[in-house]
């Protein structure tokens, strides 16, 4: 097998590569084999991997871990010290688990506009969310007219985290890579994909407002449209654990300008506190349970805040990247509920979605 169709296979797992890399450096592979960053064409154990394991799933995710950066447009590889024997790699649940369900950077949650802190929301631009997904319902007194009522996020090719409470009989269809839902001149390149099958949390509550989340299949896969990919999920650790308190995440969407307003053609940002779980109990009190998996946020005067139209939608924890100086994005939120919209007193209730990776993850079918 030549060395073009070895960094061809790789590129069709890692999906993209960059950042600049120094060539032997220490690393530790995802099995705790001790290894070295180096080109992938000088590692046996990859190049062996990909000549006669390269369409098995566990081996392409298995090389996809070992990713460690690239040199001069060449991928790098974790590669273990071990580098003379012809070996199968077989991962179990205790070596990758999560990293096995989830799509892992660089394949995720890139956006490369550099977004200001906002309080008021304001028009997002062309390209900053490309994960972003408006839901389509069929409309019974004009079934030419499609009505927008809900948000969702790409978390994979195939799929689409939102609330449960917007999967309903007449949700029909996904369109990803939009802008303004009915500006045909706005640059983006928008696509409706029909959704093939719906998951709600079995623990639904709609009384209760608990476990408010579901992922829905598409009929096809997004990949090779121009301007969409999917968002991060926050699986690694030293996300996983995080409560994100004090952080202020981006919430995005089309929903309501302001209560009972009207809504929004253009995508809409503004960034939102995340604050103590203890506001919304005291707001909210009995009408909700609010636990461990909800996340809480919002701005002690109200300000801005998400609002009907938005639910389903992501909140968005970003980190900044040195080596592209554009910005990765993870969701950490699903919109669910709020009381009006930006009333002070009264924080918006987001599905915390590390507490549901592991249901996430099972419902990637």
């Amino acid at each position: 097998m030549c060395n073009y169709y070895i960094l061809f296979l790789f590129a069709a797992v890692i999906y993209r590569v960059n950042g600049q890399v120094e060539d032997g450096t220490s690393c530790t592979t995802p099995t705790n084999q001790n290894g070295q960053c180096i080109n992938i064409l000088n590692c046996k154990v990859v190049t062996n991997l990909l000549r006669t394991e390269a369409n098995n799933v566990e081996v392409r995710s298995y090389v996809r871990s070992l990713y460690c950066g690239s040199k001069y447009n060449t991928p790098y590889v974790c590669c273990p010290a071990d580098n003379t024997r012809n070996i199968l790699i077989k991962p179990d649940e205790t070596s990758f688990g999560e990293s096995d369900k989830f799509l892992s950077p660089p394949a995720c949650g890139l956006s490369n506009a550099t977004l200001p802190k906002v309080v008021g929301g304001i028009p997002a631009k062309l390209g900053e969310f490309p994960w972003m997904v408006s839901l389509g319902y069929r409309n019974l007194k004009n079934p030419s007219q499609t009505r927008w009522l809900c948000g969702g996020t790409l978390i994979s090719h195939r799929h689409v985290l939102t609330a449960a409470h917007c999967v309903v009989t007449d949700l029909y269809l996904a369109r990803v890579g939009e802008l303004d839902l009915y500006d045909d001149n706005d640059g983006a390149n928008p696509t409706d994909i029909e959704i093939e099958k719906t998951k709600v949390h079995e623990n639904y509550d709609a009384t209760k407002h608990i476990n408010d989340i579901a992922v829905l299949a598409l009929s096809r896969s997004t990949e090779g449209l121009v301007g969409v990919w999917p968002i991060c999920l926050p699986w690694e650790a030293d996300k996983k654990n995080r409560s994100f308190l004090g952080n202020q995440p981006f919430v995005a969407g089309w929903g309501n300008l302001q209560f009972n307003g009207p809504s929004s053609t253009n995508l809409q940002l503004a960034t939102i506190p995340v604050v103590e779980n203890s506001k919304c109990k005291k707001a909210y009190e009995s009408a909700a349970i609010i636990d461990e998996s909800i996340l809480c946020a919002g701005w002690d005067n109200g300000n801005k805040d998400a609002c009907k139209g938005d639910s389903g939608g992501p909140l968005m924890y970003g980190t900044v990247q040195r080596d592209t100086k554009g910005i990765r994005f993870f969701q950490i939120g699903v919109v669910s509920y709020g009381f009006q919209c930006a009333v002070a007193g009264y924080p918006g209730v987001y599905t915390r979605v590390t507490y549901f990776l592991n249901w996430i993850g099972n419902n990637l079918n």
